[in-house]
């Protein structure tokens, strides 16, 4: 029997028994007993990423493993170069090409983005997700965590200080009369914490006369996850949005 047949029947076989028998148990007999120790190494690595289990793993795995080797070494040659190559924007923190002197994104680069709306988001893949909206011709920037006391979480560990001390100031500074800061944050305590303490700050700095909040609309879920919108909905919330 070919080595894939063979290791996919293995792998069929598991799946069987284990809604029989005690999961973790039956793992570590199979890791002894059927595959090569590297294989459920690979595997166990793989379950770094979001929404990747035991099983699915498994199976990126062997995949991996049946590659030819041209494919297999484009495949690490990729994953080094991608850590090496791929840096974040000093300006607004989203993905940026290393090798560009500027340092700064295509987003940050193409100055037809109005510069009087700001969008903050949590993490870079969230600029992606209002990109494919289509409908959003602003900047942004990317706050890496939003203030969350009960994980520890503080404004230190965000970016806010650059925002607040810095890209604010200079912008209003540029000669804007106003700034828009529009807030694409997931539901929950830590989008209320962040955005209660940007208010203050701006509060403090006397900048609520010239600096607007405003949040996405009407369309989302109650507990919305910006990994999960679709473009419909994105348009409608970013065209209705209102005061924070």
């Amino acid at each position: 029997m070919p080595f894939c047949q063979k290791t996919l029947t293995i792998l069929y076989l598991e799946n069987i028994i284990l809604q029989l028998v005690d999961e973790k148990r039956l793992i570590l007999y199979l890791r002894v007993i059927m595959l090569p120790k590297p294989l459920y190494e690979l595997a166990s690595k793989l379950q770094y990423f979001p929404g990747v289990g035991v099983r699915s793993s498994q199976k990126l795995a062997l995949d991996i493993l049946e590659l030819p080797p041209e494919k297999y070494g484009e495949l690490i040659e990729s994953l080094s170069s991608v850590r090496q190559q791929v840096t974040f924007c000093k300006e607004c923190g989203f993905f940026a090409d290393q090798a560009l002197a500027s340092g700064l994104c295509d987003i940050c680069e193409n100055t037809s983005r109005k510069q009087h709306q700001l969008c903050l988001v949590e993490k870079p893949t969230d600029v992606l997700t209002l990109e494919k909206s289509q409908i959003f011709k602003g900047r942004y920037h990317v706050l890496t965590n939003l203030i969350s006391p009960l994980d520890n979480i503080f404004a230190e560990h965000t970016t806010l200080g650059d925002l607040l001390e810095r890209r604010v100031q200079d912008l209003l500074a540029s000669g804007l009369p106003e700034l828009e800061l529009i807030l694409f944050f997931k539901a929950g305590f830590s989008g209320d914490a962040t955005t209660a303490y940007i208010k203050d700050i701006l509060v403090q700095k006397q900048l609520v006369e010239r600096v607007n909040i405003t949040k996405l609309a009407q369309g989302l879920p109650m507990y919305y996850n910006p990994d999960t919108l679709d473009q419909a909905t994105m348009v409608r919330a970013l065209e209705d949005r209102r005061p924070a």
